[in-house]
């Protein structure tokens, strides 16, 4: 029977005391890693809570699938937070595929949990079929050594290690696993569609190469680890060439032209991945970016998301896109943990000072109308609010029967100037705004007649 702990010691990823948030779809894959999870406390003294990410995408069925997650923790005693996102409204506002939006915002999601439960590390359910789908897929696409040495069994987001520990596993034996204990999962039915481009290698391309060879997703597998140890390598000369050219104005050009062509695009690289601006950059772009630089001061190329390459006399200049169509700044945001009954909670941000109160709902609520104080119906709020200037993507529900309007949209719309959209305050959870705090607020936090306890919430301006 399948058993994880060899390949958790083998590969360091938990520790005696270790708090660890498990990312639970409801499907195969994290459904196997949470009971091999419990089998992995029997030896490793650890904590454990579940999230389970609805992303906005399959409606109904994809809140069932938080039900059966919730069910499924209750029957084990295991802790649960169920986050809701929106990937459709983030994707259209960042540019970037649905597929690509889904996964930035799960990651966000789980660290939000895993700051709120104290936790220090989070666990996904990537097997060894995901990272033999990522390497061809990377391949494709024309990446470079770091996308086709596959998926880390370990990394580092912000200050959180993100641990994959059934990364040796195939889908089979997680299937034969989940049989043998009789447990049940559910289906994701974007899964079995060749919508999107990775479903098309799991469909179509893996099981031809398995008839050519039986194992052959664990050879991709092997050679994805083989050229991650190459990259290793590489990447710390390639850390060290971009110490000695990186300035306080870019990469000075002089030592930069006297490398090698594939010295120079590893440097390139890396510099943007330093400067994070890395996203959707391609091997095309790294071509282009290498011919640049042999040009005359003044010449530009445009990079994915806004970003901007130009050549000055003495550097290669990356000017980031920082313009409030791509989201704003985001110049602080503030949790506000869970209330009990009775309990104040204020804070002060910047130019504001804000009070939050819960308390019991009263028959017939009486609705203030001023523009600094509302009320919310607690009950309908999942998961952490946050006190935060605006994102890419942000929406709220402008009507009862549930329709979005994008916060963008609003302030247009509002002719709201340019230069106030950053500094307005919003009360959120996840992508979806409670409360533009000033002006209108969402529909579908209303008090109602199946309302238990109202959250009551006041601003200042400081």
């Amino acid at each position: 029977m399948l058993d994880i702990l060899d390949y958790i010691n083998e590969q360091h990823l938990l520790e005696e005391g270790d708090g660890v948030l498990l990312g639970v779809s409801g499907g195969a894959d994290s459904v196997c890693l949470l009971f091999q999870f419990l089998k992995v406390m029997e030896s490793i003294d650890i904590s454990l809570h579940v999230v389970y990410v609805e992303h906005g995408i399959r409606g109904e069925e994809s809140v069932e699938d938080g039900r059966f997650v919730k069910k499924l923790c209750e029957q084990i005693g295991m802790p649960f937070t169920f986050v809701s996102v929106d990937a459709p409204a983030f994707a259209e506002a960042e540019g970037m595929s649905l597929e690509q939006a889904a996964r930035t915002l799960r990651y966000e999601a789980f660290l939000d949990v895993a700051y709120k439960e104290g936790l220090n590390k989070v666990a996904t359910a990537h097997n060894a079929n995901d990272n033999a789908e990522t390497i061809l897929f990377q391949m494709i696409r024309g990446s470079g050594a770091k996308g086709i040495s596959g998926i880390d069994v370990k990394s580092k987001r912000k200050n959180y290690e993100i641990i994959r520990p059934l990364l040796n596993t195939s889908r089979k034996e997680v299937e034969e696993y989940l049989q043998e204990i009789g447990q049940s999962y559910r289906e994701d039915v974007t899964n079995a569609s060749d919508d999107f481009a990775r479903n098309k290698i799991r469909h179509q391309v893996i099981p031809v190469l398995e008839e050519i060879n039986a194992k052959a997703v664990a050879h991709i597998n092997q050679a994805g680890a083989i050229v991650s140890r190459m990259y290793d390598g590489v990447m710390q000369e390639t850390l060290e060439l971009l110490d000695g050219i990186m300035g306080e104005n870019g990469l000075r050009l002089e030592p930069l032209k006297k490398l090698d062509y594939d010295q120079r695009a590893d440097v390139i690289l890396a510099y943007l991945r330093y400067l994070g601006v890395a996203r959707d950059v391609s091997k095309v772009h790294i071509e282009m970016l290498n011919e640049l630089i042999f040009m005359e001061v003044g010449k530009e190329y445009h990079l994915p998301h806004g970003n901007i390459a130009k050549v000055t006399y003495h550097h290669l200049k990356i000017k980031q896109d920082t313009s409030s169509e791509s989201g704003g700044v985001n110049w602080k945001e503030i949790v506000i943990p869970k209330l009990e009954e009775g309990e104040t909670y204020q804070v002060s941000a910047e130019d504001v000072d804000v009070s939050f109160y819960l308390r019991k709902a009263v028959q017939s609520e009486e609705i203030p109308r001023k523009i600094y104080a509302k009320r919310f119906a607690y009950d309908k709020i999942m998961g952490n609010i946050v006190l935060r200037h605006r994102r890419a993507g942000d929406y709220f529900v402008i009507h009862p029967d549930g329709g979005k309007k994008l916060l963008q949209d609003y302030f247009v719309e509002e002719k709201i100037p340019q230069e106030e959209r950053d500094r307005i305050w919003l009360l959120c959870q996840d992508s979806k705004v409670i409360w533009i705090l000033g002006h209108r607020n969402s529909e579908d936090y209303r008090i109602d007649d199946e309302t238990k306890y109202v959250l009551e919430v006041e601003f200042w301006r400081n």
